[in-house]
C-alpha cells in the first residue's frame, strides 16, 4: 500500500525504511497477521475433522472448553497413526511391484518350459520310432554277452578242474601210489614203496609201516587239496619245526586254533611270575588235543599199557579215513557203499580212486570238446549249468572252496554236501576199536611169566616153536613185552604175514613141550 501522508510505497529496493506514519505500521504487520489467520483457518479445519473423527469428552459435549493437554495427543497419536499407515502403504505398493516383477519372471519361465517340453515330446516322438525293435536287439546284444561270459567262465572253470585233476594224478605218481594184486588175488596198494595198511589190519601191522605209510598219505593228501583248494573237515598238521609228526583235529576242533603244541611235548615255561605271564601259561590247557597220526608200540600191546592213547590213535586213522572219503564224494569219486564201515575203512583204494582211478586224466594243456567250444543258440551254456544244477553228476575238480564257480559253501554246494550218507567218525572209531579189539580178544595166546621166558633161554631147542622161525637175538631184545601173545609185537608181525597180507598158518602162538 502506499502510505496518504508520504506516498512513498512500503518497499523501496531491497533496503527496509523506517516507519515514519501508522500507516507504514499497519502495513508491515499485514502479512503476519494474514499468515496467523490462515494458520487458525486450518487449525479449526483440523479440530472439526479431529471432533468428527473422535468425538469429544463430556465436556465438550456439554459445552465446557476442551482441554488442551489431551487434545494434542490425539492430534499426536493421529499423525503416528498417520505415519504408519502412510508407511504399510508404501511397503504394500513395494511388495505389489516385487510380486508382479516375480509373476512376470515365472510367466518368462513358464514359457520357456513349454517350449523345451515342446521339443522334447517331438524329441520323444522321433526317438519312440522303432524303439521296440532297438530294445529287442539291445536285450539279445546283452544275452548274448551274458551267454559268452558264462561260456567262458565254464571254459576257464574245466580247464582248471583238468589242470587240478593232472597235477593231482602227477603227484599221486611222484609218490608211488600204485595198486598191485597179492598172491592170494586180493588188491594191494603201496605209497613211497611201503604197503597202505587196510584199517581192519592194523594189528598185524608193524608200527613203522603204520607211521610210514600215514605220513605218506597225510603228505600226498594235503598237498592234492592244495591242488583242488579244498579244505579238509578234519584239520591235518603235517610235520615242521618241534612238530615232528603229523597230526589231525576232530572235526569240531579244526581251524580254531594256531600254534598247538605236539601231542606229549610241553611249552616253554617262562619263568617271569607276572599275572599277565601266568595267564598265557595257563593259555596252552584250552588248547583241543590233537589226533596222533603215528604209533610207536604195536597196536595189541598199546591198547594194554595205553588206553587213551591207543583210543587217540584209532580216533586219528579214522578222521583221515574220513577226510579221503569226504574229498572222494566232493570230486565225484566213488567210495562204494558209503554208509558201509569196510568201504570208508579202505584207505588205500579210496586214495587211489581219487587220484589216478580209472578214468583217463586230461592233459593240463586240453580244453573242452568241439561242443563245448562255443555256447548254444540263445547264449546257453548247457554244460557248465547242468553240472552246477546236478551236482551228482560232478567230476574231479569241479566242486572247491577255492573258486567262485563250484563253490563248495554256496547253496548248490551246502545241498550237494548234504545229500551224502557219510557215517560221522566217532561212530566210525568206535566200529574200528570194537573190530581191533575183538580180534584180540579171540586171538589165541598163553601168558608166560619171567621164569617161563628164563627158562626158553636156557632150553635152547628144548622149547618147540609150531609153525615159526626161530628168533634171532637181536629181535628178541625188541620184543618189550613180559607176556608174549600169539598176536607178535609189530616189528615180527611183518614176518608172520605172507607176501598176500594173510597170517601164515601155524603161526597162531607159542607151544612149549617139556620132557
Amino acid at each position: 500500500m502506499q502510505c496518504d501522508i508520504c506516498f512513498r510505497a512500503g518497499r523501496q529496493g531491497e533496503k527496509k525504511l523506517h516507519f515514519l506514519c501508522p500507516t507504514d505500521a499497519r502495513n508491515q504487520l499485514y502479512e503476519g497477521r494474514i499468515q496467523n489467520a490462515r494458520v487458525l483457518l486450518e487449525n479449526d479445519a483440523l479440530n472439526s475433522q479431529i471432533a468428527n473423527l473422535f468425538p469429544g469428552d463430556k465436556a465438550q459435549q456439554n459445552g465446557e472448553p476442551p482441554n488442551t493437554a489431551k487434545s494434542s495427543i490425539y492430534i499426536a497419536a493421529i499423525s503416528a497413526e498417520k505415519d504408519q499407515a502412510v508407511d504399510r502403504t508404501n511397503q504394500i505398493i513395494t511388495q505389489a511391484d516385487e510380486l508382479r516383477a516375480k509373476v512376470e519372471l515365472a510367466k518368462e519361465q513358464i514359457a520357456k518350459r513349454k517350449a523345451i517340453v515342446a521339443r522334447r515330446k517331438s524329441d520323444l516322438a522321433s526317438a519312440s520310432n522303432g524303439v521296440d525293435a532297438r530294445r529287442t536287439r539291445q536285450v539279445e546284444e546283452v544275452k548274448k554277452a551274458t551267454g559268452m561270459t558264462k561260456h567262458k567262465w565254464n571254459l576257464g572253470h574245466a580247464t582248471t578242474a583238468s589242470s587240478r585233476t593232472f597235477l593231482c594224478g602227477e603227484a599221486a605218481k611222484l609218490y608211488g601210489l600204485k595198486k598191485g594184486r597179492r598172491n592170494s588175488g586180493t588188491e594191494e596198494y603201496r605209497i613211497g614203496g611201503v604197503r597202505i595198511v587196510d584199517l581192519r589190519s592194523l594189528n598185524t601191522a608193524s608200527p613203522a609201516e603204520i607211521s610210514t605209510a600215514l605220513s605218506h598219505i597225510v603228505h600226498l593228501l594235503m598237498l592234492s587239496t592244495h591242488y583242488l583248494a579244498i579244505r579238509l573237515p578234519a584239520e591235518i598238521t603235517l610235520p615242521h619245526r618241534d612238530y615232528p609228526l603229523p597230526t589231525i583235529f576232530p572235526v569240531a576242533s579244526s581251524y580254531k586254533h594256531t600254534d598247538v603244541p605236539f601231542p606229549g611235548s610241553t611249552p616253554n615255561q617262562s619263568s617271569n611270575t607276572s599275572p599277565t605271564a601266568s595267564r598265557h601259561a595257563e593259555a596252552p590247557s584250552n588248547l583241543p588235543h590233537p589226533r596222533p597220526l603215528f604209533v610207536t608200540k604195536p597196536l595189541p600191546l598199546l591198547s594194554t599199557e595205553d588206553p587213551s592213547g591207543y583210543g587217540l590213535f584209532l580216533e586219528g586213522v579214522t578222521l583221515l579215513a574220513y577226510d579221503i572219503a569226504w574229498v572222494c564224494k566232493s570230486q565225484g569219486i566213488p567210495v562204494g557203499d558209503e554208509s558201509n564201515f569196510e568201504d570208508i575203512c579202505n584207505l588205500g583204494r579210496n586214495l587211489y580212486n581219487l587220484l589216478i582211478g580209472t578214468r583217463p586224466r586230461p592233459s593240463p594243456g586240453s580244453r573242452a570238446s568241439s561242443a563245448q567250444s562255443t555256447p548254444t543258440k540263445g547264449g546257453r551254456d548247457t554244460d557248465g549249468e547242468s553240472e552246477r544244477k546236478n551236482p551228482s553228476f560232478t567230476t574231479m575238480g569241479n566242486f572247491s572252496h577255492g573258486t567262485a564257480h563250484s563253490f563248495l559253501g554256496g547253496a548248490v554246494g551246502t545241498d550237494f554236501i548234504r545229500s551224502w550218507k557219510l557215517p560221522s567218525p566217532t561212530k566210525l572209531a568206535d566200529k574200528l576199536k570194537s573190530k581191533l579189539l575183538s580180534e584180540v580178544a579171540n586171538a589165541e595166546w598163553e601168558m608166560l611169566d619171567a621164569d617161563a621166558w628164563a627158562v626158553d633161554d636156557v632150553m635152547g631147542d628144548d622149547g618147540v616153536v609150531v609153525g615159526a622161525r626161530k628168533e634171532a637175538a637181536e629181535r628178541q631184545q625188541n620184543l618189550g613185552m613180559q607176556s608174549f601173545m600169539s598176536m607178535r609185537t609189530v616189528v615180527e608181525a611183518v614176518e608172520m604175514v605172507g607176501g598176500d597180507g594173510e597170517r601164515k598158518p601155524g603161526t597162531s602162538g607159542w607151544t612149549k613141550l617139556r620132557k
